[in-house]
């Protein structure tokens, strides 16, 4: 084995270049194309995939999703599969949060970290078997990372993006579509917990996680067989009320829930710590960044994620200044209208103190400053009681 390789820290830039770099290749079209470019002609680009982003109106579409169900094409959440013997020793190495949960047939949220602390990408990290493990994330180099400080180890490390496509099935009525297509019991599938399982008589796997805070599963089905599982859930769900749904509903819906962004709250200056996930953190064993981590704890934070709950119906956007007896104090990542809350709802980056909830704030948007307070996380189902049905 090459021994490890320790990349030097550059002070200007991500130590590693996102995989975005990708897009030189070309746009790509998801297993579901045929399908979804008869529905929508709406698209964003998600880790070089065209994914819809919205197909009727975001709204409609995130209250039949909260009422029944959604479908969504989620491909471009990569399938990064770790194997091999060291296989949890690279998870105990990269990812600096507990692993006691991660035991077979189980999935945990998880993150990854460079040296200095900030935050590589983070995902869902689940577990078959002590060789065997998925890592799903967005566009960030989790791969790349992975296999970079793998050089040590008796693991392989493959990103599986182009041959395994993702589709959703998220809302109260999500398990009982699910399970009429499917083989195996899903109501023996506890939250984060995973599945190997036949949907539309097509090998998948099923784990019940999602982007909604919903009662929920992604699905994860082999490219040349993925368009018939999704036509089949089609099918299935839609005389139940699910409807085609595309990114804007579930952006609504994740910022009602505060789970944050890769991109928008989340980047490679960002640390756990200031992200809130400070209780995650495992001090017992080393990681990569521990020692960063750690002169952060004892040195005290001093910004953090926040939320924002503004006046009227003025929606806050990314890079908005948020001002504190006059000073500026932070920048909205994200804004949006929370239906369930009936409130403009955003997340934003706050420098002690300003970021103690209940601190009276103003944020500065092109329609002029508008009165916020700072307000509890998650904004919406706190005990995410909805996920956990």
């Amino acid at each position: 084995m090459l021994e490890r390789t320790n990349f030097n820290l550059v002070i200007d830039g991500p130590p590693l270049t996102p995989k975005a770099n990708r897009l030189k290749d070309g746009l790509k079209r998801t297993a579901f194309w045929p399908v979804i470019s008869q529905r929508t002609s709406d698209f964003k680009v998600h880790n070089t995939y065209l994914k819809p982003d919205v197909f009727t109106d975001s709204v409609e579409e995130y209250w039949s999703m909260r009422r029944h169900a959604g479908l969504w094409d989620v491909t471009g959440e990569e399938v990064v599969e770790i194997t091999g013997p060291d296989a949890m020793a690279l998870v105990a190495r990269c990812m600096p949060r507990k692993l006691t949960r991660l035991t077979d047939g189980m999935g945990i949220f998880g993150f990854l970290t460079y040296p200095h602390g900030g935050v590589v990408e983070d995902g869902i990290i689940t577990r078959f078997n002590d060789e065997k493990l998925w890592w799903v994330g967005g566009p960030g180099p989790a791969e790349v990372w992975l296999a970079a400080n793998a050089t040590d180890l008796d693991v392989s490390v493959r990103s599986y993006l182009d041959q395994i496509h993702l589709c959703a099935v998220q809302g109260p009525k999500s398990r009982d579509i699910l399970q009429s297509v499917t083989d195996r019991d899903l109501s023996a599938v506890p939250w984060f917990g995973m599945i190997e399982a036949r949907v539309c008589g097509i090998d998948t796997v099923i784990t019940r996680t999602g982007f909604t805070a919903e009662l929920g599963y992604d699905i994860h089905i082999a490219v040349d067989r993925a368009l018939e599982v999704y036509e089949g859930l089609m099918e299935t769900g839609e005389p139940q009320g699910m409807v085609l749904c595309g990114s804007q509903a579930m952006n609504i819906r994740r910022m009602e829930a505060a789970i944050l962004n890769i991109g928008a709250e989340i980047d490679w200056t960002t640390t756990p710590l200031e992200l809130g996930w400070d209780r995650m953190l495992d001090w017992d064993r080393e990681f990569v960044g521990r020692d960063a981590l750690a002169a952060q704890r004892d040195a005290g934070v001093t910004r953090r994620i926040a939320g924002l709950t503004l006046q009227g119906d003025t929606v806050a956007r990314g890079g908005d200044a948020v001002l504190c007896d006059g000073r500026e104090v932070g920048l909205v990542s994200s804004g949006i209208w929370g239906p369930s809350i009936e409130a403009s709802i955003a997340l934003a980056m706050l420098h002690t103190p300003a970021w103690h909830n209940g601190t009276a704030v103003t944020v500065t948007t092109p329609s002029g400053d508008v009165p916020a307070v700072v307000a509890p996380l998650p904004f919406f189902d706190p005990e995410r009681a909805l996920a956990r049905a």
